[in-house]
């Protein structure tokens, strides 16, 4: 029976996943390359991200200017419908955009400090490198978008597994690099060696985004469904004309606003006042990779129950508690950390698995690029909000303490406080609220699942669980 299940579940996956048709090849490639950016995004992003700048000697308020610059260059997406309607095959285009950002966040951030040596001077060329790379990137991004779009399995359960097994397989990925980066990190903390190789990680992430790059060119590029003669105020107006769409759209720009209050501010807040080891922020990033592999059927189950949009909302609301709890932990009680991690990445499962297929949910088919820049821009747009927010909340107190509520605290912990209160109010929106959101074929499934579960329960009937795990896998 075991042997059978696997079988299954492999067969499954050589479904959606093989070489031989051109929509799972796509999907196989677009796996690989999940796999590749979770690779290099841990030395490019995150803690050592942060780690990078503060060697530089970048304080919090400086790391929240930093930060924020893309979100404001990003805007420029909405120029990617003009951009792009007037190239019929994009790949190269699209591809080499890429390189240049890269080029530019990587190699380019990296190579500047060592030239500049006046602090202010760094900061201005700081900001205008990520501006330029993150500016010319933002006219084509929406492209690669609209080309991957295409693989998309069009059934809602397969679309529902083929997210889940992306993310698994990165996670894993990503996990890996961290445990093994941290603890080398750790190993050199305090030496100049730490620098050296810091630096160098970046160097190694260029060249995995060159090997990325080749990756997605063995992806086929199918015609774009595009109307004539798009106006830029269209990408304004058009995706007003899609009210779901446009309901999705303003919860995933709430939501950035919420998730950008203290991005990047927390990180820098754990490592530079809790003093915490790199180790320990990458173990708790880490574990949420073991508990994605063994809650993801159960996530899956809530979601098939309750829906994309109501369980983004259920999740919200039960994390609200752990940003509260986060706000109390000072040096004194650095032992929380732990198990709030541990909390957050179990609703981390849920909250990312739904989030996933928001924007796809009712993604309008024609002019998919114009509304996909609008999307890009909305989201830039609104995460610039929340970490001009934070930034601002941050440089209260800076690097500084100051005695309140009994406790010496940074003025950081107070965007938790913010993140708790608006994860509320996201929370009660999609949970009493879900239809308003999701297609009627997906509030039509939810509905007849829901009475088919009252009406066994009605008459006595209840699955076991290990039949309905087996049955997630078959379908």
């Amino acid at each position: 029976m075991r042997i059978g299940s696997l079988r299954s579940k492999m067969s499954y996956f050589s479904v959606i996943y093989n070489r031989h048709d051109e929509y799972a090849k796509g999907r196989l490639i677009s796996l690989l390359s999940a796999l590749i950016t979770s690779f290099y995004n841990v030395f490019i992003t995150g803690i050592f991200y942060t780690g990078f700048l503060t060697m530089y000697g970048i304080s919090i308020t400086d790391f929240g200017v930093i930060t924020f610059i893309p979100y404001i260059a990003n805007c420029f997406s909405l120029f990617s419908s003009s951009v792009l309607k007037n190239i019929k095959k994009r790949k190269w285009a699209l591809l080499g955009s890429k390189v240049f950002y890269y080029f530019m966040y990587i190699v380019a951030v990296t190579v500047m400090p060592e030239i500049v040596t006046d602090q202010a001077a760094r900061m201005y060329w700081f900001i205008a490198i990520l501006f330029v790379g993150n500016a010319v990137y933002a006219l084509f991004n929406p492209g690669i978008t609209a080309w991957f779009y295409n693989f998309y399995p069009k059934e809602n359960h397969k679309r529902n597994r083929y997210i889940l097994l992306n993310q698994v397989f990165s996670s894993i990925m990503s996990c890996i690099i961290l445990l093994l980066s941290g603890i080398l990190t750790d190993a050199v903390a305090g030496s100049p060696h730490q620098k050296t190789l810091i630096i160098s990680l970046r160097y190694l992430a260029f060249f995995l985004v060159l090997i990325d790059v080749f990756m997605q060119s063995r992806a086929k590029e199918y015609p774009y469904a595009e109307s004539e003669n798009i106006k830029l105020y269209q990408v304004f107006t058009l995706p007003f004309k899609y009210k779901k769409f446009i309901l999705c759209m303003g919860l995933m720009f709430f939501w950035n606003f919420i998730a950008n209050l203290n991005n990047g501010l927390w990180n820098y807040h754990l490592l530079n006042h809790m003093h915490f080891s790199y180790t320990l922020i990458n173990s708790m990033s880490m574990m949420y990779t073991a508990i994605l592999i063994a809650l993801a059927p159960v996530w899956q189950r809530i979601l098939r129950r309750f829906s994309w949009v109501k369980t983004f909302g259920l999740t919200n609301l039960v994390w609200v508690p752990t940003e509260f709890a986060f706000f109390m932990m000072t040096i004194e009680r650095g032992y929380l950390y732990v198990p709030l991690c541990v909390i957050q990445n179990i609703l981390s499962v849920g909250l990312n698995l739904s989030y996933a297929n928001i924007l796809y949910m009712n993604l309008p088919e024609e002019n998919s690029t114009m509304h996909v820049a609008f999307n890009i821009v909305g989201c830039n747009f609104f995460a610039f909000l929340g970490l001009l927010t934070g930034t601002f909340v941050s440089s209260i107190t800076g690097d500084e303490t100051v005695f309140f509520m009994g406790m010496n605290m940074y003025s950081v912990q107070l965007t938790t406080v913010m993140r708790g209160i608006t994860m509320f109010i996201m929370g009660i929106i999609c949970t009493f609220g879900w239809k308003a959101f999701s297609r009627e074929s997906d509030i039509r499934e939810i509905e007849e699942r829901n009475q088919l579960i009252k009406a066994s329960r009605k008459n006595g009937i209840k699955m076991r669980p290990r039949l309905r795990i087996k049955r997630f896998w078959r379908h």
